[in-house]
């Protein structure tokens, strides 16, 4: 009784067990090459499902294989499952991969041989848990290190926790819920009745509300001490540039090695700095010179200057000023600044700052030794790019300009070239190419994506990669795809990395608040005018850039309208973002509705013998033949079977009836089985309507 009693709570319990443990697998196709996660899903489930049923040794061992072989055929094996070629091929598979276990090639092994192992451990884990859930009662440790384990994939990978975690705090509630009502039960045997039950879990459930509730309205405040996950990664070996040649994507920053581009990012909102007065502008870091098919790096020599000195004297330009206050503990030797820096002052008055002539780095120094400024405060000038003077045409490039600015790799794809010469065709001025390269990259057949973006194989192009065989990557492709192709038309360029204005978090009459985070990090691409200097462009879709270009007629006014246009495709582009970033964070789509038929099949399953006694005695209610009374009483011993108390083979039927009145206190059923008697062998007419309260009180009675 007390098993029986028992089981609907522990099963229950169990299912509530196995989505927790769920919670470990969603993360593994994003964090790793694990496809099939649905499937690997509901083979652990039927391993579960197994395990609880206590099945002899023998019969679960041979559903588990049976199990275990049909999720392997249904993923790797083309052959008909068992058959003598199927065998042959596992056999062949598993002798090799053991070979390799033997030897230390665990990079060897085959993925077949992988997912064997991944099964076999989901058999374990659905063993444990059951230990841990249905014998110990005890899940509390679990709980603990499945919170601890959402948080480091969510802190330290691509993985997208927000929603896991609220799963697992609902799951591991109610868990620890019936868990402890079960050890409470122990101690009070006269409580153990449904509706008492009924009442914990919904105190349990009241209490859980009330927690998230406050837990969500409740004020927080703002993070008192520095972020330690970037000191983590980098003391962990995950920080930017440790990783050059792998498939890992990594966190999007600002970082200082640009040899090896490619591959996928996680979005990071960490702040770097914010800014106060007039902005609104891109932040400049430093520029680049030299592409070398995989990467960027520079080899101009070391001019420093006063000032940024990017642009000619003609060129129309506003004087601003602009604060700058860095957040946490990045550690930048230099200054970020936006359009030209005329002028840095910080509070230390003793900071000498030096403009390099050619990268446009601005660094700090006190006594000749680097410095990191925490504030500073920059006097820039936002220039006005004269479009009509940039569409002259072009003067010949200085020395300088075409000694470090239009070197190509020399084993660069001549279909670059080939693409570049195709699309300004036609064109007789430098402004008008450029434009046209720009706009190329706008248009409908490249995708802004940072995930699953491929790195260049060993003697791959990067650009010729993005631009004829994937088409979809972030702000890197783009900017080194435009800079590359206009070299190929002998167009002087320079790669720019830094930050996109920030986003705008307050605004007063007099000055704005911007706050430049990971995510702002950014590239792009400045390409040289005669007589204007160096202009920025930005190719990268989604984005519209933040520079001035002054036309004086209106023929030329294609850079607003295009401005205005790329204004669109960024709102766009982050509409998608949005949705993508949403669809990523939540790989498991059918989770609303597995979890909806879960809890309305145990429900159910739960309240299965209040559900049919009421079909039961809705069924038979109107009988009033011999007939009719015979099927009734099948139906009550067909149900007090299902209850547990079942018929035993060497009883007689007055012995069972005898056993079932003493077991429920009553000759209720010694009244029927006569009358059954009387029927069924006695082939006499009885009286089954005056019966019939007596036979539906005796339902009414039975519990599981």
């Amino acid at each position: 009784m007390h098993r029986m009693y028992n089981y609907p709570r522990l099963f229950l319990s169990y299912v509530l067990g196995y989505l927790l443990f769920m919670e470990w697998l969603l993360p593994l196709p994003e964090i790793t090459d694990t496809g099939y996660l649905p499937l690997f899903m509901g083979i652990a489930g039927v391993f579960f499902l197994i395990t609880f049923l206590s099945l002899p040794w023998w019969a679960s061992v041979l559903l588990f294989t049976g199990g275990l072989l049909f999720g392997l055929h249904l993923i790797f094996y083309e052959n008909t499952f068992l058959s003598m070629s199927w065998w042959s091929v596992l056999f062949q598979d598993v002798f090799q991969n053991v070979h390799f276990l033997l030897r230390g090639e665990w990079f060897h092994l085959s993925d077949s041989f992988r997912s064997f192992l991944f099964l076999l451990l989901l058999a374990i884990m659905s063993y444990l848990l059951y230990f841990w859930v249905v014998q110990a009662r005890r899940i509390l440790f679990f709980f603990v290190f499945t919170v601890i384990y959402i948080a480091v994939m969510d802190t330290f990978t691509v993985y997208d926790g927000q929603f896991a975690i609220m799963r697992v705090f609902i799951i591991g509630f109610l868990l620890l819920a019936l868990l402890q009502w079960d050890r409470l039960s122990a101690f009070f045997i006269g409580e153990r009745s449904i509706s008492v039950w009924l009442k914990w879990i919904t105190v349990s459930l009241g209490i859980l509300v009330i927690a998230a509730g406050v837990g969500m309205t409740a004020p927080k405040m703002d993070p008192q001490w520095p972020d330690p996950v970037p000191y983590l990664k980098t003391a962990a070996g995950l920080g930017e540039g440790k990783d050059l040649h792998g498939d890992s994507p990594r966190v999007i920053g600002y970082g200082e090695n640009d040899e090896q581009l490619g591959g996928g990012f996680a979005m990071d909102d960490t702040r770097v700095f914010t800014a106060v007065g007039e902005g609104g502008d891109y932040w400049r870091g430093e520029s680049k010179n030299v592409y070398t098919g995989h990467g960027w790096k520079s080899n101009t020599p070391q001019e420093p200057h006063h000032k940024s000195d990017f642009y000619d004297e003609s060129v129309p330009r506003e004087e601003k000023e602009i604060e700058v206050s860095v957040q946490g503990n990045w550690d930048f030797q230099f200054a970020f600044y936006p359009g030209e820096l005329l002028h840095l002052q910080a509070p230390e008055e003793e900071v000498e700052t030096e403009i390099d002539r050619y990268s446009g780095k601005a660094r700090t120094f006190i006594d000749g030794n680097s410095y990191q400024l925490r504030t500073y405060q920059i006097t820039y000038e936002d220039p006005e790019f004269p479009v009509e003077k940039m569409k002259e045409i072009p003067k010949k490039d200085p020395r300088h300009i075409t000694d470090h600015y239009l070197s190509l790799p020399d084993e660069l794809p001549a279909s670059i070239q080939n693409l570049a010469e195709e699309i300004t065709e036609g064109m007789d001025n430098r402004y008008d190419k450029v434009r046209a390269i720009e706009s190329y990259f706008h248009g409908p057949d490249f995708t802004y994506e940072t995930q699953n973006i491929p790195i260049p194989e060993e003697g791959e192009d990067y650009v010729e990669q993005f631009l004829f065989e994937t088409q979809r990557g972030y702000c890197d492709n783009f900017s080194t795809s435009m800079a590359v192709m206009l070299r190929t038309l002998d167009i002087p360029t320079r790669w720019v990395k830094g930050f996109t204005s920030g986003e705008e978090i307050k605004s007063q009459e007099n000055e704005t608040v911007y706050e430049v985070t990971n995510a702002n990090a950014h590239s792009w691409v400045e390409v040289y005018f005669p007589e204007v200097g160096w202009v920025p462009f930005e190719p990268t879709k989604g984005f519209a850039g933040s520079f001035d270009y002054n036309n004086t007629n209106t023929e030329t006014e294609e850079p607003e309208e295009q401005e205005s246009v790329q204004e669109e495709e960024k709102e766009e582009e982050e509409e998608e973002s949005k949705d993508s970033s949403a669809a990523n964070s939540n790989q498991f789509p059918w989770w609303p509705f597995l979890l909806g038929v879960s809890l309305i099949a145990l429900v159910v399953y739960i309240f299965r013998m209040r559900i049919l006694k009421k079909l039961i005695v809705w069924r038979f209610k109107h009988v009033d033949d011999s007939e009719g009374y015979t099927k009734a009483f099948h139906s009550l011993l067909w149900l007090l079977g299902l209850a547990g108390y079942k018929k035993e083979a060497s009883e007689t039927l007055r012995e069972y009836a005898a056993r079932m009145d003493d077991t429920f206190k009553t000759e209720d059923m010694s009244i029927l089985t006569k009358e059954y008697e009387k029927i069924h062998y006695g082939n006499q007419e009885g009286n089954p309507d005056k019966l019939l309260a007596v036979w539906e009180c005796m339902i009414q009675r039975i519990k599981a």
